[in-house]
Protein backbone atom coordinates (compact mmCIF):
# COMPACT_ATOMS: atom_id res chain seq x y z
CA UNK A 1 0.00 0.00 0.00
CA UNK A 2 1.10 3.55 -0.60
CA UNK A 3 0.81 6.83 1.20
CA UNK A 4 -2.69 7.48 -0.21
CA UNK A 5 -3.99 4.23 1.28
CA UNK A 6 -2.29 5.04 4.59
CA UNK A 7 -3.94 8.46 4.69
CA UNK A 8 -7.32 6.90 3.86
CA UNK A 9 -6.92 4.41 6.72
CA UNK A 10 -5.97 7.23 9.10
CA UNK A 11 -8.91 9.42 8.07
CA UNK A 12 -11.44 6.61 8.43
CA UNK A 13 -9.97 5.46 11.77
CA UNK A 14 -9.86 9.05 13.04
CA UNK A 15 -13.47 9.63 12.01
CA UNK A 16 -14.63 6.45 13.74
CA UNK A 17 -12.50 7.14 16.84
CA UNK A 18 -13.77 10.72 17.01
CA UNK A 19 -17.40 9.63 16.69
CA UNK A 20 -16.98 7.01 19.41
CA UNK A 21 -15.27 9.52 21.73
CA UNK A 22 -18.00 12.07 21.08
CA UNK A 23 -20.75 9.53 21.75
CA UNK A 24 -19.03 8.55 25.03
CA UNK A 25 -18.68 12.27 25.90
CA UNK A 26 -14.88 12.04 25.88
CA UNK A 27 -12.41 14.47 24.28
CA UNK A 28 -11.97 13.98 20.54
CA UNK A 29 -8.21 13.77 21.07
CA UNK A 30 -8.71 10.57 23.05
CA UNK A 31 -10.62 9.05 20.14
CA UNK A 32 -7.88 10.07 17.72
CA UNK A 33 -5.15 8.59 19.91
CA UNK A 34 -7.01 5.29 20.24
CA UNK A 35 -7.61 5.26 16.48
CA UNK A 36 -3.88 5.73 15.94
CA UNK A 37 -3.11 2.82 18.23
CA UNK A 38 -5.60 0.60 16.41
CA UNK A 39 -4.20 1.28 12.93
CA UNK A 40 -0.57 1.45 14.04
CA UNK A 41 2.00 -1.07 12.90
CA UNK A 42 1.74 -3.12 16.11
CA UNK A 43 -1.87 -4.25 15.66
CA UNK A 44 -3.70 -6.78 13.54
CA UNK A 45 -5.94 -5.62 10.70
CA UNK A 46 -5.64 -2.63 8.38
CA UNK A 47 -2.54 -0.77 9.47
CA UNK A 48 -0.40 2.10 8.29
CA UNK A 49 2.44 0.67 6.23
CA UNK A 50 4.82 3.62 5.95
CA UNK A 51 5.12 5.04 9.45
CA UNK A 52 8.04 7.32 8.54
CA UNK A 53 6.06 9.25 5.92
CA UNK A 54 3.11 9.58 8.28
CA UNK A 55 5.42 10.90 11.03
CA UNK A 56 6.72 13.55 8.61
CA UNK A 57 3.16 14.56 7.72
CA UNK A 58 2.30 14.65 11.43
CA UNK A 59 5.18 17.03 12.15
CA UNK A 60 3.97 19.34 9.39
CA UNK A 61 0.44 19.08 10.80
CA UNK A 62 1.59 19.96 14.32
CA UNK A 63 3.50 22.98 13.00
CA UNK A 64 0.45 24.16 11.05
CA UNK A 65 -1.84 23.62 14.03
CA UNK A 66 0.43 25.60 16.35
CA UNK A 67 0.64 28.34 13.72
CA UNK A 68 -3.15 28.43 13.43
CA UNK A 69 -3.49 28.53 17.22
CA UNK A 70 -0.95 31.36 17.30
CA UNK A 71 -3.28 33.35 15.07
CA UNK A 72 -5.96 33.08 17.76
CA UNK A 73 -4.25 35.18 20.42
CA UNK A 74 -1.93 38.15 20.60
CA UNK A 75 1.11 38.94 22.67
CA UNK A 76 -0.86 41.86 24.15
CA UNK A 77 -3.20 39.33 25.78
CA UNK A 78 -0.22 37.50 27.29
CA UNK A 79 1.56 40.66 28.46
CA UNK A 80 -0.35 40.94 31.78
CA UNK A 81 0.53 37.36 32.77
CA UNK A 82 4.20 37.36 31.74
CA UNK A 83 5.51 37.70 35.33
CA UNK A 84 3.32 34.83 36.52
CA UNK A 85 4.48 32.68 33.60
CA UNK A 86 8.17 33.53 33.97
CA UNK A 87 8.16 32.87 37.72
CA UNK A 88 5.54 30.12 37.86
CA UNK A 89 6.88 27.91 35.09
CA UNK A 90 10.30 27.19 36.65
CA UNK A 91 8.59 26.55 40.00
CA UNK A 92 6.10 24.19 38.34
CA UNK A 93 8.87 22.37 36.48
CA UNK A 94 11.03 21.89 39.58
CA UNK A 95 8.11 20.77 41.77
CA UNK A 96 6.77 18.36 39.15
CA UNK A 97 10.20 16.88 38.46
CA UNK A 98 10.72 16.43 42.22
CA UNK A 99 7.30 14.80 42.62
CA UNK A 100 7.91 12.44 39.69
CA UNK A 101 11.39 11.64 41.00
CA UNK A 102 10.01 10.90 44.47
CA UNK A 103 7.25 8.64 43.16
CA UNK A 104 9.69 6.74 40.97
CA UNK A 105 12.10 6.33 43.89
CA UNK A 106 9.25 4.91 46.00
CA UNK A 107 8.64 2.42 43.19
CA UNK A 108 12.28 1.33 43.43
CA UNK A 109 13.56 2.91 40.22
CA UNK A 110 17.20 3.98 39.95
CA UNK A 111 18.06 7.67 40.19
CA UNK A 112 18.48 8.20 36.44
CA UNK A 113 15.15 6.60 35.52
CA UNK A 114 13.49 8.52 38.34
CA UNK A 115 14.89 11.81 37.09
CA UNK A 116 13.89 10.96 33.51
CA UNK A 117 10.34 10.16 34.68
CA UNK A 118 10.12 13.43 36.62
CA UNK A 119 11.27 15.39 33.60
CA UNK A 120 8.85 13.56 31.36
CA UNK A 121 5.78 14.35 33.44
CA UNK A 122 6.82 17.96 34.05
CA UNK A 123 6.18 19.05 30.47
CA UNK A 124 2.77 19.66 28.97
CA UNK A 125 1.66 19.45 25.37
CA UNK A 126 0.99 22.97 24.18
CA UNK A 127 -0.98 21.70 21.22
CA UNK A 128 -3.26 19.46 23.28
CA UNK A 129 -3.83 22.12 25.95
CA UNK A 130 -4.63 24.85 23.43
CA UNK A 131 -6.92 22.61 21.41
CA UNK A 132 -8.76 21.64 24.60
CA UNK A 133 -9.12 25.29 25.64
CA UNK A 134 -10.45 26.17 22.20
CA UNK A 135 -12.96 23.32 22.13
CA UNK A 136 -14.26 24.33 25.57
CA UNK A 137 -14.51 28.00 24.58
CA UNK A 138 -12.12 29.15 27.32
CA UNK A 139 -9.45 30.85 25.22
CA UNK A 140 -10.17 34.39 26.48
CA UNK A 141 -10.15 33.74 30.21
CA UNK A 142 -7.44 34.87 32.61
CA UNK A 143 -6.64 31.28 33.57
CA UNK A 144 -6.20 30.32 29.91
CA UNK A 145 -3.84 33.25 29.33
CA UNK A 146 -1.77 32.20 32.36
CA UNK A 147 -1.72 28.62 31.09
CA UNK A 148 -0.71 29.68 27.58
CA UNK A 149 2.04 31.90 28.98
CA UNK A 150 3.41 29.04 31.07
CA UNK A 151 3.21 26.64 28.11
CA UNK A 152 5.19 29.06 25.95
CA UNK A 153 7.87 29.38 28.66
CA UNK A 154 7.95 25.54 28.91
CA UNK A 155 8.39 25.27 25.15
CA UNK A 156 11.23 27.79 25.22
CA UNK A 157 12.85 25.91 28.12
CA UNK A 158 13.07 22.67 26.12
CA UNK A 159 14.41 24.25 22.91
CA UNK A 160 18.05 23.63 23.95
CA UNK A 161 17.27 19.94 24.51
Amino acid sequence: MGIAADIAIIVVAGLIGGLIAQRLKQPLLLGYILAGILVGPFTVGPTVSDVHDIELLAEIGVALLLFALGLEFSLKELQPVRKIALIGTPIQLVLTIALGYGIAQLLGWNWFSSLWFGGLISLSSTMVALKTLMSQGRMGTLSSRVMIGMLIVQDLAVVPL
